[in-house]
């Protein structure tokens, strides 16, 4: 006979045990980092310009050019626009910019949202995704990352040794910038803070795998984009489906429920190969909806295509991430896959 005190301890062996079994199903792909070390350095050029109460002097504009060194220079040049021939008129250039007083106040919004405890959340979601680069890429330097203001004229910048994040950028879905500023009014939503990590994810494969060398054909675009989705769940294995591709919930609800619909399309269009970008496009870019889709549908439903070819290919061969990433045979891919929606 079982007696109840046994009947419980052998209850909760029980669910010890489907505890550890459920938990070691969930994350066996999961890669681990937490040996991994990453020393991320992350400075504030948008602090170091706006903090200082009065203009600039040239003794300031040494500073911030010793700190920031290169990337200072393409931050006034390339991103302000202040082309300056030598340090007084350039001192000169920045001031204007610092003290316009619409710049001024995109810079407070931005002070007020990004506090001491909002940027050691980004810093930690960057570090997590810098120890899953590394693992991946353990020859792959760890750039320096910096914030700063430009003015809405760039989100993420990436150069051999810098990670640039443009706060300006990521303001909130109900800033008050943004209508006047002429963006589609489906984009306000990704302009928030839980959008800045996956932005840094797509902004490093963008840098090293750039999508101009790609075919202008819709499978090779697809599979593109669906390399750069895959990448962001091998980087962040724990960012939601939706903040990945820039869906809200019912958008991506939508494409699981008409995948084999979209495919099907696709195939029976016969645009898989088309190069004619003015056919396909719609498929690709951005946007709240695809024109000649159904009511629901969003833009880039090609995109998502693309993604579950790609995990599909990945699920069925026996392949690094480098190797995918480094494979340009998107039919190859496709055949390989077994994709079947």
């Amino acid at each position: 006979m079982f007696n109840g005190a046994m009947i419980n301890n052998f209850l909760m062996m029980f669910l010890a045990i489907l505890i550890c079994f459920t938990g070691c199903k969930t994350d066996k792909n999961k890669p681990d980092v937490d040996n991994i070390s990453v020393s991320l350095e992350f400075n504030r050029l948008d602090k170091d310009i706006f903090s200082i109460k009065d203009s600039l002097t040239v003794s300031d504009l040494i500073l911030l050019q010793t700190k920031y060194n290169s990337f200072f220079d393409i931050y006034c040049r390339n991103m302000l626009r202040l082309p300056a021939p030598n340090d007084s008129l350039q001192v000169v250039q920045l001031n204007g910019f610092k003290n316009d007083p619409d710049i001024k106040n995109v810079y407070s919004a931005s002070d007020s949202i990004y506090t001491e405890g909002e940027v050691e959340r980004i810093k930690s979601g960057l570090t997590t995704f810098f120890k899953h680069l590394k693992y991946y890429y353990p020859e792959k330097f760890t750039p320096e990352v910096v914030t700063f203001i430009s003015g809405f004229n760039y989100n993420v910048v990436t150069t051999d040794s810098v990670m640039g994040i443009g706060l300006d950028m990521y303001l909130g879905g109900d800033s008050k910038f943004y209508p006047s500023l002429g963006f589609p009014k489906y984009m306000f939503r990704k302009f928030s803070k839980e959008y800045i990590v996956n932005d840094c994810i797509k902004g490093w494969f963008q840098s090293e795998y750039d999508v101009e060398t790609v075919k202008k054909e819709l499978l090779n675009q697809l599979i593109y984009e669906g390399k750069l989705l895959y990448f962001c769940d091998a980087m962040a294995p724990d960012l939601h489906d939706s903040v990945k591709i820039g869906y809200t919930g019912e958008q991506l609800k939508w494409c699981r429920e008409n995948e084999k619909q979209v495919w099907s399309f696709f195939i029976e269009k016969k645009l898989l190969f088309s190069t004619n970008q003015k056919e396909y496009i719609r498929f690709i870019q951005d946007g709240n909806a695809t024109q000649g889709f159904p009511e629901g549908a969003p833009g880039k439903t090609a995109c998502y295509i693309g993604w579950q070819i790609i995990k599909a290919f990945m699920k069925n061969n026996n392949v690094t991430l480098q190797q995918l990433l480094n494979e340009n045979d998107a039919q190859k891919i496709l055949n390989q896959s077994g994709y079947k929606p």
